[in-house]
């Protein structure tokens, strides 16, 4: 019974309990109703101001996209302008052509070929030219190049620069430029080939030292003018009206240039610019200068050094293993190159005594180019003849009473009366004299390292003797009246071709002499070697070359029967006969007991005009 009682009060616990429980719960559960509906409120009304600002990003995130857009295709148009945009490249050649700058400026010009933006090319030259192989280097690099190509020459444009501007479609000129020298300098000591190899240099062959024989030299210096011919000819074709003007190498100012058809027009850098978008038909471009279209620093590695705007001769010569340039001989400054007289060469002679003898005169500080006396002693040895020097007046006079004849060479100094009264009446005697004058004889002077070989001058008066023959000379060389065509240096400015001689035995067997630069003299003589050439002054005209009166011969050449050139034409038989001419046997009188004091020939030192 208890038993039961206990579960029943139990079981009422356990109802009372679980009936407050469920109160409870009902009002948790009320209280979160209450707060979710709360947040419902607010979970909704962040809802829609989540709703606004998604739809104000979405708007402003159109607006984005459509800019963008628009600027995609603005950065589009912009690079297809800049695509269509073509550059004209300008390319300076404002230096002394050499290696240097040339290997500098020619990587960037070689990169030009391969960039399409580059529509032309204009060269902006001021340039004297310079050295053979890096002018024809940057030259064929310009004419290689497949671009349109214009050139304009603004002060100077000569040689090897105008070498470089005919590689150009079209060239310009400002007007006060000066245009041309087409030709070729060569700085060649031709008495370089008669010293012999040092004993402390051994070859293997009679040319490697010297690399060529003379003549093949000469020959290389015609065969590099023609190279700019050629190149002339082919750059400028049927626009050249004057053939002759580019092979004489005169420079000419741009309205000369313009009128011979050296150049294409007159005008400057922006003329040409100008002209070139017009012929390309460019609306779009640029022109940029090749240096900084490369962002590169133009080339100051090696400078040349310039006096006053002038190359040093010196500097000339180390750049180049042969000594041949394209450059204008205006812009070199020839220091140790002195025109003046210097003092003679002495020259020792073994004489044999007793032995008949020609004197040669060295007592009027005469030039004598010493490879003179090989071919002279070969000559007069043979024949049983030997050499006496007079290194004074006194010496002369004494020598000449026994003498079979006379060789003046290139005097510097004139005759006194008492050598001019022995000298003529010497010649009366029997005696015979040979007198040769040569303005391309060399006299030797030594600066430092370099021999130097200036050319022979001297004043009217220091031959005297002449005029006691009726005949002076100028001191200037005879040039070919043309030498258009020259295929090889005997045909060039500087050698004669002298074809019609007197009839005379000093020309026995001379059927062609080759002359070289020879000096004209003025006289009437009856047996004169006349010949159409040029003189630097004077023109074109008829000169003497060469003439006989009695037993004097004047010979206006020496350098022509020297070594090497004395193999030319028949040099060799001419200078063969003059010899002979001196020693030939006949009557000499003997000298007088007293000699004349005074010359009883009439004195003439008013120059003689040239025969006509």
């Amino acid at each position: 019974m208890r038993a039961l009682w206990a579960v029943s009060l139990l079981a009422l616990v356990l109802a009372a309990a679980a009936l407050v429980g469920w109160f409870s719960l009902q009002v948790s559960l009320g209280e979160v109703k209450a707060e979710v509906g709360k947040l419902g409120k607010d979970v909704a009304t962040n809802l829609n101001s989540l709703e606004k600002r998604v739809a104000n990003i979405s708007a402003s995130v159109d607006k984005l996209l459509n800019a963008t857009r628009g600027l995609e295709e603005r950065v589009s148009k912009l690079e297809a302008k800049k695509a269509a945009e073509k550059e004209i490249v300008v390319v300076p050649v404002d230096f002394a052509i050499y290696d240097y700058e040339v290997d500098f400026l020619v990587k960037y010009v070689k990169r030009l070929e391969f960039d399409d933006r580059v529509a032309g090319v204009v060269l902006l030259i001021n340039s004297p030219g310079g050295a053979v192989g890096a002018t024809e280097r940057l030259y064929s690099t310009i004419a290689g190049l497949n671009k349109t190509k214009y050139a304009v020459i603004a002060g100077l444009g000569a040689s090897g620069a105008y070498y470089t501007a005919v590689a150009a479609e079209k060239i310009y000129a400002t007007p006060s430029s000066w245009v041309g020298s087409v030709g070729v300098i060569a700085l060649i000591a031709p008495e370089d080939y008669l010293a012999e190899v040092p004993d402390w240099i051994y070859t293997t062959g009679p040319w490697k030292y010297y690399g060529k024989d003379l003549l093949a030299l000469y020959d290389d210096v015609e065969k590099t003018r023609e190279n700019f011919v050629n190149a002339v000819l082919k750059g400028r074709g049927d626009r050249l009206k004057d053939l002759k003007a580019v092979e004489t190498a005169e420079i000419f100012r741009a309205d000369e240039a313009l009128r011979i058809g050296l150049i294409d027009a007159i005008g400057g850098l922006w003329d040409a610019v100008r002209d070139m978008a017009k012929e390309l038909g460019l609306k779009n471009y640029t022109v940029v200068d090749i240096y900084e279209r490369h962002n590169a620093t133009r080339y100051t590695g090696i400078v040349i050094p310039l006096l006053g705007g002038k190359i040093d001769a010196k500097t000339l010569l180390r750049l180049s293993p042969e000594p041949i340039f394209y450059i204008y001989p205006g812009a070199v400054q020839f220091d140790g190159f002195p025109n003046a007289t210097v003092p003679p060469v002495q020259v020792a002679v073994e004489e044999r005594r007793g032995a008949p003898y020609v004197v040669l005169d060295m007592s009027h500080g005469n030039a004598v180019p010493l490879p003179l006396l090989e071919p002279l002693a070969a000559e007069l040895v043979p024949r049983g003849y030997g050499i006496r020097v007079a290194n004074s007046e006194s010496e002369l006079v004494k020598l000449l009473d026994n003498a079979t004849g006379l060789i003046v060479v290139n005097p510097t100094q004139p005759f006194s009366e008492e050598a001019l009264s022995a000298v003529v009446n010497a010649t009366r005697r029997g005696v015979r004299v040979l007198y040769m004058v040569d303005v391309k004889s060399p006299v030797f002077l030594s600066y430092g390292f370099i021999i130097v070989f200036t050319s022979y001058n001297a004043p009217l008066y220091v031959h005297n003797l002449l005029a006691y023959f009726n005949a002076t000379v100028v001191h200037r060389a005879v040039y070919n009246d043309t030498a258009a065509g020259a295929k090889t240096f005997t045909e060039n400015w500087q050698f004669l071709h002298v074809t019609d001689f007197p009839n005379s035995t000093l020309f026995r067997g001379v059927r062609r002499l080759v002359l070289f630069g020879a000096t004209p003299a003025f006289t009437r003589a009856q047996y004169r070697v006349d010949v159409r050439g040029a003189v630097r002054g004077y023109g074109p005209g008829n000169y003497t070359v060469a003439f006989a009166v009695g037993n004097f011969t004047y010979v206006g050449s020496v350098r022509s029967f020297t070594p090497y050139f004395i193999q030319l034409g028949d040099n060799k038989k001419f200078f063969s006969n003059l010899v002979e001419w001196l020693v030939e046997p006949r009557p000499i009188a003997p000298p007088p007991k007293k000699a004349e004091t005074t010359p009883t020939y009439p004195y003439y030192p008013v120059p003689i005009p040239p025969v006509k």
